[in-house]
């Protein structure tokens, strides 16, 4: 027997635990307090990530456990790890829209301290240390050191600061002033309706009064390959925050992308300047995150998913509507004008159907069969499994009419199912690329 292997056994044998110690090492550290570094962790835990979380602070989110107080911001928007934790306090277990309406308006400290101390009891992959405080932060070839005052030591593939004062970051870098992300977002972002370009790769939404919006993934990393993140002292963030209550929604939706942005780039062994938009935005939505702010589709609706995914595809663009709310508009029809630009992009295919049925205006369900066929290579029996599970599988309301118009909602959940747009690739610019 090989040598080497008779002592490496040996060692298994006699310290067991060495083994576990190293399967179970930590590759993520989260350091602050706030509610973006809980929602930046325990994202981070849930994405199957061994993450150590260093908290510096005395008190575990004090926006929300010291004092009882009403959010009013994100109407209709709460999402994610946010969302969870307001269906908890009222003892729901399942993300509601009206239950997180409800919850936001009396906000009870002790309830909500007692909610998050269950929640991280519970997490996987999930080390807490209270009280920490940091001594230095060195990159070391693809791996950040970080050592604690109380010598402790942790090699980590990804960082995410999410302090109040980029303590974190300036120990790792310098002056926090020299912090600069992948794409800055201008102003006028925020002024336009958000549907296309940078918001195909939307990662968290929001509303604080003036308007809905999602961030882009790149104004949210690092402009360099450093995979040292940053939550409240984004840029963006800076812009956008109020110093109040309303900012809550928002921090927990940044915290929760960016803990699953810095994930990624630690499991996949990568860096922050070579991520995935889609897998990032795939894995947001398994934990409940919204990607476009559309108010009419509530988190609870059998087909929040596809609109989500739709919507970041840009193939159906938003509906503003009185009072600044942006709407999916589910029972809307469907015209060939509106979808042909982005399918075309997205699908070769697509660009021959849209040629030979140039007479097309508003599709009608035989248009649409026609065009999954062609584009999503289907077989003629697509109509009548479609016929078959209108209501069992697609849950679609109403009977089935062979020759109804084609709403959005019809639409959206068939090429979902079908052709897969939300699987093409995207950039960080919002670029399709296929």
């Amino acid at each position: 027997m090989n040598r080497n292997y008779i002592i490496i056994l040996t060692v298994l044998l006699l310290f067991p635990g060495w083994a576990l110690a190293q399967r179970n090492r930590p590759q993520l550290l989260v350091y602050g307090y706030g509610a973006d570094a809980y929602a930046a962790a325990l994202q981070s835990s849930m994405s199957n990530m061994q993450t150590v979380w260093v908290i510096n602070g005395e008190k575990l989110v004090p926006e929300l456990t010291s004092d009882m107080i009403s959010v009013t911001s994100n109407t209709d928007l709460d999402a994610g790890v946010w969302a969870d934790l307001l269906g908890a306090t009222l003892r729901h277990d399942k993300r509601n829209d009206s239950v997180s309406a409800i919850a936001k308006r009396r906000i009870n400290p002790r309830i909500v301290q007692n909610v998050m101390d269950s929640v991280l009891n519970a997490a996987k992959n999930l080390v807490i240390i209270e009280g920490g405080q940091l001594r230095s932060v060195k990159k070391s070839g693809k791996y950040w050191q970080v050592e604690l005052a109380d010598r402790s030591r942790f090699k980590v593939r990804a960082l995410v600061d999410a302090s109040t004062d980029a303590y974190l970051y300036r120990l790792a870098k310098g002056e926090a002033d020299t912090l600069s992300v992948r794409t800055p977002v201008p102003d006028t972002y925020f002024q336009a309706v958000p549907y296309d370009g940078l918001a195909r790769t939307g990662v968290a939404v929001g509303d604080l009064g003036a308007g809905p919006f999602t961030l882009p993934l790149a104004s949210m990393i690092p402009a360099d390959d450093s995979n040292l993140f940053v939550t409240r002292k984004l840029p963006v963030l800076q812009y956008l925050l109020r110093g109040t209550p309303d900012d809550i929604p928002l921090l927990m939706h940044a915290g929760q992308a960016v803990g699953a942005t810095a994930a990624y780039a630690a499991f996949f062994k990568t860096t922050s300047d070579k991520l995935d938009v889609r897998t990032i935005q795939g894995e947001l939505l398994q934990y409940g995150a919204r990607l476009i702010p559309f108010a009419d589709v509530p988190i609870q609706h059998p087909h929040f998913d596809v609109a989500q995914r739709i919507g970041a595809t840009g193939i159906l663009l938003g509906k503003p509507v009185e009072g600044g709310g942006l709407h999916f508009d589910w029972d809307a029809a469907v015209t060939a004008a509106e979808i042909k630009p982005v399918l075309n992009q997205l699908f070769s295919r697509s660009q021959i159907w849209f040629v030979n049925h140039a007479s097309v205006d508003t599709l009608m369900l035989p248009d649409l069969f026609s065009y999954l066929k062609f584009v999503g290579q289907r077989g003629n029996e697509l109509e009548e499994y479609v016929k078959k599970n209108w209501k069992r599988r697609f849950q679609f309301e109403g009977e089935y009419d062979e020759k109804q118009v084609v709403t959005r909602r019809i639409f959206a959940v068939l090429l979902d199912v079908y052709c897969q747009p939300f699987a093409v690739k995207v950039g960080l610019d919002g670029t399709i690329q296929r």
